[in-house]
């Protein structure tokens, strides 16, 4: 309820100050720039009121529109004899704020009328020139009646009035009844108030010396300053310095002083003369003003994006660096330090194959020709520089610059767990859940690169647990799956890293070993001594002997892995045959056509 008050107050207060300044700025222009026969020179009062309906807190706006007509008579009335002309006047002006207001929708952003240089060039168009031309043509018949003056001269001075007031008076009242007047004064940051207030102060000085003077033609001074206050103060400064132009040029010039008088025409012809100067001075002006909000805007936007990406970068765990075209880095940010080791800060000027100080091959033929193809982006897995045991990605992809490729911007995260993972995935889909040996896919795998290796020298042995069936029947599964586990141990025991163990299934393994045949044979002796002479120990307490019998066949090259696993089977059949607990060797086999198992 308070606070519905309180902006109640605010809103009358906001209405009596507007009409207020409606009913002053008319009656000072009323009197001083006209004889009540013809019409003022600059009407401000418009632009007063427009800024006043704008204003989106505004809920009287029919009300004020109302007020604004009977205080635009009152006016008149004060300074001339009343006459039926002064509400027909009222009514066009009126008629031409409201029509101003109507169409704010056009030209304004998110209720903002002068938030970007494309709505004050609309507000230009509309309320400088459009509704100004338009409601002229009608004034020009009221002032030509009323005043008995020529309809053409009547025109030009209504419409350069009426344009004069909206454009100079509404963005300045705007920011005044938004209660942003100083913010939007110095919100481009270059000067504190204090510092715009002396540029505004010379401004003032500059305009009553040119103007003050008939000798020299110097008003190419007060475009020339009011360029300097645009880029100085932005475009409220502008705004300001250009209404005391105006004011300065109008006291003089109706005083018959200033530059204008060196033309020798009448009163009215240099008021004419004057309206023109100022139409093409704010020609001049507005593109400026215009040019440099966009721009501040804009710079206000990467900024604001800038600090959003340095604070999202504060806490990320990826790395982000921006490479030119010789791959030397020129902007840095995130979790460099951790991923590569290299603080942010010391990053920008060094080449990507030092920041990663690795000679990778990959990453050299990607820095050769990542430019030059057609790919977008790329990806690449390496070691982390500093950190052995840690895997990083590289997200290449091209950024542009008017078309054309400028650089790369590099992402870099940390994937070990994500390569850890991958990996045991890998494991275990080459893996024998039971034993943690290889099974069929991962032998193919490591026996198909031994095979693709140079100058290949192994052995392929086939071993079988003997009467393995009559200890599932007699002692159970389970002391069948335990006794499968010693065998895996006391096998993978008695070989070397670079040999291959492997459970084909049941009690079937499959070893290949690194070595002669003079030495394979050495090793399958171990194996079976191993296995038969220390006892299994089982869960329930007892313990058993196991034995195994096994048939080795030696590589020779062209030999597929098929032969060898059948002339290895051969040989644990004869092992059998032999009494079991034995390994059989095989003469060499007849080479068959190689055929490599995916």
């Amino acid at each position: 309820m308070q606070a519905a008050r309180s902006d109640k107050s605010a809103t009358l207060f906001k209405v009596t100050l507007a009409l207020l300044l409606y009913f002053i700025t008319s009656t000072l222009v009323i009197r001083f720039t006209t004889d009540g026969h013809s019409h003022a020179t600059i009407w401000p009062g418009n632009g007063i009121i427009l800024a006043l309906l704008l204003n989106r807190g505004l809920t009287l706006r029919k009300r004020v529109l109302c007020l604004t007509f009977l205080t635009d008579i009152l006016a008149k009335s004060i300074v001339w004899s009343w006459t039926p002309w002064f509400i027909a006047s009222a009514f066009l002006n009126v008629t031409e704020i409201a029509l101003v207001a109507a169409l704010a929708r056009f030209y304004t952003s998110h209720g903002k009328p002068f938030a970007s240089a494309r709505t004050v060039l609309n507000f230009t168009l509309i309320a400088g020139i459009a509704i100004p031309f338009a409601i002229s043509i009608p004034g020009a018949f009221v002032s030509g009646t009323a005043h008995n003056s020529s309809f053409w001269l009547s025109f030009w001075e209504w419409f350069f009035s009426t344009s004069f007031g909206l454009l100079i008076f509404t963005p300045m009242c705007t920011s005044l009844f938004g209660g942003r007047f100083v913010h939007d004064l110095t919100e481009n940051g270059s000067y504190p108030a204090w510092k715009i207030g002396v540029v505004l102060l010379c401004q003032a000085a500059l305009s009553v010396l040119v103007f003050s003077q008939s000798t020299y033609p110097l008003l190419f001074i007060p475009a020339e300053t009011l360029i300097i206050s645009s880029l100085l103060i932005g475009e409220v400064g502008a705004n300001l310095s250009f209404m005391i132009i105006t004011v300065a040029g109008l006291v003089f010039t109706i005083d018959g002083k200033g530059p204008i008088s060196l033309v020798h025409t009448n009163h009215f012809g240099r008021e004419v003369l004057l309206q023109i100067y100022l139409f093409i001075l704010m020609l001049t002006e507005r593109p400026v003003s215009s040019i440099l909000m966009s721009k501040r805007a804009l710079i206000k936007r990467l900024t604001a994006r800038e600090q959003m990406l340095a604070l999202a970068l504060i806490n990320a765990t990826d790395s982000i660096l921006s490479f030119d075209r010789d791959w030397i880095c020129r902007w840095a940010g995130g979790a460099s330090l951790s991923l590569l080791g290299v603080a942010n800060e010391n990053l920008p000027l060094q080449r990507l194959s030092n920041i990663l100080a690795t000679d990778n091959r990959e990453v050299l033929t990607l820095m050769e020709t990542f430019f030059s193809a057609d790919q977008y982006s790329a990806i690449l897995e390496i070691a982390a520089p500093h950190m052995p045991g840690t895997t990083i990605e590289l997200n290449f992809r091209k950024f542009f610059d008017a078309g054309t490729v400028a650089g790369a911007i590099v992402t870099i995260h940390d994937v070990t767990r994500r390569k850890l993972k991958e990996d045991d995935i890998a494991r275990q889909s080459e893996s024998d859940p039971m034993t943690g040996l290889l099974n069929r896919a991962g032998f193919q795998k490591r026996i198909n690169a031994l095979i693709n290796a140079a100058h290949a020298d192994f052995s392929l042995a086939y071993i079988d647990a003997d009467h393995f069936k009559d200890i599932n029947d007699h002692y159970g599964h389970e002391a069948g799956d335990t006794v499968l586990k010693t065998l895996a141990a006391r096998i993978s025991h008695q070989t070397r890293e670079s040999d291959i163990v492997s459970r084909f299934g049941g009690d079937e393994f499959v070893l290949v070993i690194t070595k002669n045949q003079k030495d394979a044979a050495a090793t399958l002796e171990r194996i079976v001594r191993a296995v038969h002479d220390e006892p299994i120990a089982l869960d329930t307490g007892e313990t058993i002997h196991i034995s195994i019998s096994c048939g080795v066949a030696p590589y020779s090259e062209g030999v597929s892995v098929e032969s060898l696993l059948r002339q290895a089977d051969s040989a644990l059949y004869e092992a059998k045959k032999a009494g079991r607990n034995r390994a059989c060797e095989i003469s060499p086999v007849i080479v068959s056509p190689q055929v490599t198992i995916a």
